[in-house]
């Protein structure tokens, strides 16, 4: 009888940590059993297979979907560093402000807003193709006659392409959210250009960014986490326009992500990982380090609870009952619990898009304690 290689993944981890249990109290050293018991609890509740995030090459039956995908995501590094070094145009905007007669401070407030607003504008048309890639791979991931865990098994290098959306979505979203300087320049900007129109006068910069494109870069970057939400809202319209695929195809997706990273984040085992933007392998190397150790690496860290969350959230607008009911496939105390083991600054962003970007943690069947935690 042949066994999938999910259950022989499974299999080889329950006989190796018993083995390492067996060996370290014949060498009198202290016990495992609490590995084992979050290991053998965790392949109880979680789809029995690991997400090799790192390796993952892209089958024959990938490749369409994953070029489509890698070519967006190959932009991600540049947008991440431009909006890490967006520094805004504060001081000319308040020059100009403070002393409205003086024509030459209001050109220099303008000329220093206006590429500005097209780096705005640029990261605003790439969420579009970010939407646009997520659906892509959602199809992939749910399409028949596959149930969702298997597409997981059988498709891991577009289950990569996922996670690293989700990472570049939390990253993006979090530098946003500290970064004040964008919507002040963008306000700015439209007021200047109302103020000209007032006065029957066009600035070039309206043709790069006309009235209609500005109201819609306006209502992205009012949002507090405007990535998340354009990936939520194309979550949610994906189930609603896909009517005979089962919902659950697309929360069960959701919730094995979840899963998987929650498990990583808190199994005492020594995880392999990789480099930035890339997520560490979830295929086990195992170590015979004390049950204290944990993975130390930062950014496999990062990128770990920034796919569990996103999961999350997406999970929590597409689920009818949403992510944080007793009947959730995804274990929302464990989740809030390994996020707060971690340095405050480092989770604070992603807790806060818990609780601010969730549909349901306010629902009459949110738990209080669940409620607590994220208080």
């Amino acid at each position: 009888m042949s066994h999938s290689p999910v259950i022989l993944i499974t299999e080889q981890l329950r006989v190796s940590f018993e083995q390492l249990l067996e060996e370290n109290h014949e060498q009198g050293l202290p016990a495992m059993g609490n590995l084992i018991k979050v290991l053998g609890k965790d392949l109880e509740n979680c789809p029995h297979f690991f997400l090799d995030f790192e390796n993952a090459q892209p089958t024959e039956a990938e490749t369409a979907v994953w070029n489509q995908v890698s070519a967006v995501l190959e932009e991600a590094h540049g947008i991440l560093a431009e909006l890490q070094s967006y520094n805004g145009a504060g001081q000319e905007i308040r020059e100009a402000i403070q002393n409205p007669s003086d024509l030459q401070l209001q050109e220099k407030a303008w000329n220093a807003v206006c590429p500005l607003v097209a780096k705005l504008k640029r990261f605003y048309e790439f969420s579009l193709r970010l939407e646009n890639a997520l659906r892509s791979l959602l199809e992939a991931l749910t399409s028949p006659p596959y149930a969702p865990m298997q597409h997981l098994e059988r498709e891991q290098a577009l289950a990569k392409q996922f996670a690293e959306i989700l990472h570049f979505t939390l990253s993006f979203d979090e530098l946003k959210m500290t970064n004040p300087a964008i919507q002040n320049d963008f306000s700015y900007y439209r007021r200047t250009i109302s103020r000209n129109r007032l006065n029957n006068q066009q600035l070039d910069a309206e043709n790069e960014v006309n009235n209609e494109m500005a109201n819609r870069m306006s209502l992205f970057y009012a949002e507090a986490t405007p990535m998340l939400k354009t990936l939520s809202n194309a979550t949610t319209k994906f189930v609603s326009e896909n009517k005979t695929l089962p919902i659950e195809d697309t929360t069960d997706c959701l919730s094995t992500m979840a899963c998987v990273c929650r498990v990583m984040l808190e199994t005492p085992v020594r995880w392999p990982f990789g480099a930035s933007l890339t997520a560490p392998s979830l295929s086990v190397r195992l170590s015979t380090a004390s049950t204290g150790a944990r993975f130390t690496n930062t950014d496999t860290m990062l990128f770990c609870m920034r796919v569990m969350v996103g999961v999350i959230i997406l999970y929590d607008h597409v689920h009818p009952v949403g992510a944080f009911a007793k009947t959730s496939k995804i274990d929302m105390k464990g989740c809030i619990k390994v996020l707060k083991e971690q340095p405050s600054n480092s989770v604070e962003g992603l807790l806060n898009a818990l609780r601010y970007t969730t549909r349901h943690l306010n629902d009459d069947s949110t738990s209080k304690q669940i409620r607590a935690m994220l208080q």
